[in-house]
């Protein structure tokens, strides 16, 4: 398939996306038993997400195989989503990266002293990086994006790797970030151990992901293809747990955004088991037709483009 065939049959509403998948067990637990919490997404897209009855952690159910995640973001994912048409990040996703990134290096403060080592595991276009060392920071960053991590290495300056096995084998780093990756990953949780395993002593690791919870919008809103897993509080704590990692007291957290430290008590934590249900429950799709027709797609659109256009004349 063509890359603009690709891009506009991932753009058409009321269809499927082009894909099969295949099926897959919980990538947190193992678990096969589902609930079906969704069958449509932002775009008015048939697309099928479901809960994991023994923990919770949300997927696309079929999941998209390895190659065609790879095709998609290939051809259609930073034109569909980021509206990025050429080679250069366009104008409002640096604007807008950068405001995330001093948050981010604001955050971490008290870890980004100078000589700290920092990796940040999908670094897109580096501008936390940039931030980060700009505190003295000595930075690596893990971006399979071919473009936007030649951006930041013209742009920053920055040491930028295509994947996480290109580092040697015993780097460490004292920070490690991953802001809003994860949940376009088929194995967010395996990833979060193999990050968890390249903290130095006494390091911090800073995960952001969206709020499935998150209230304000309609629901399903929340999903899209290129989210193929998704998290609440509880399932990224979980996660973490998972990986030996516990929350960190020092640090603020906001639900899905959190600093965490190795904690050998973190795997004992329980998993809430009534949390698909009540996620089915608070997620209960809306049929298009009737979602069209009650207006409320209006104010997310305006919204969306309001900050599109904002962020595009913003100064830096």
């Amino acid at each position: 398939m063509s890359p603009s065939l690709h891009l506009v049959r991932h753009a058409v509403p009321f269809t499927g996306y082009p894909y099969r998948g295949e099926a897959m067990a919980c990538n947190l637990c193992g678990g096969t038993g589902t609930l079906v919490v969704a069958e449509t997404d932002r775009r008015l897209k048939r697309l099928r997400s479901v809960a994991c009855t023994e923990c919770g952690l949300i997927r696309t159910d079929p999941m998209p195989t390895q190659a065609e995640l790879g095709a998609y973001y290939a051809s259609a994912y930073r034109a569909a989503y980021q509206f990025a048409l050429g080679k250069r990040p366009p104008r409002h996703h640096l604007n807008r990266s950068r405001r995330e990134a001093a948050f981010r290096a604001d955050l971490l403060a008290p870890a980004l002293r100078p000589g700290a080592r920092v990796l940040d595991f999908g670094s897109g276009s580096g501008e936390f990086l940039a931030a980060a060392r700009e505190r003295g920071a000595t930075v690596t960053g893990v971006e399979p994006g071919l473009s936007y991590a030649a951006f930041a290495r013209e742009e920053h300056g920055a040491r930028v790797l295509d994947r996480l096995d290109a580092l040697a084998p015993d780097e460490i780093f004292d920070v490690v970030t991953v802001h809003h990756v994860l949940e376009h990953l088929r194995d967010p949780v395996d990833t979060l151990e193999r990050l968890a395993a390249r903290l130095a002593p006494g390091g911090v690791l800073y995960a952001a992901v969206p709020n499935m919870a998150a209230t304000g919008k309609p629901p399903h809103e929340r999903f899209h293809f290129a989210h193929v897993h998704g998290f609440v509080r509880e399932t990224l704590d979980r996660a973490a747990a998972r990986a030996g990692l516990a929350p960190h007291p020092e640090y603020w957290r906001e639900d899905t955004t959190a600093v965490y430290r190795r904690d050998p008590a973190a795997a004992r934590a329980p998993a809430r088991t009534d949390l698909a249900r009540a996620l089915a429950a608070a997620l209960a799709p809306v049929s298009p037709g009737a979602y069209i027709a009650s207006g409320a797609w209006l104010r997310p659109m305006i919204r969306r483009n309001a900050k599109a256009i904002r962020d595009t004349f913003a100064s830096r």
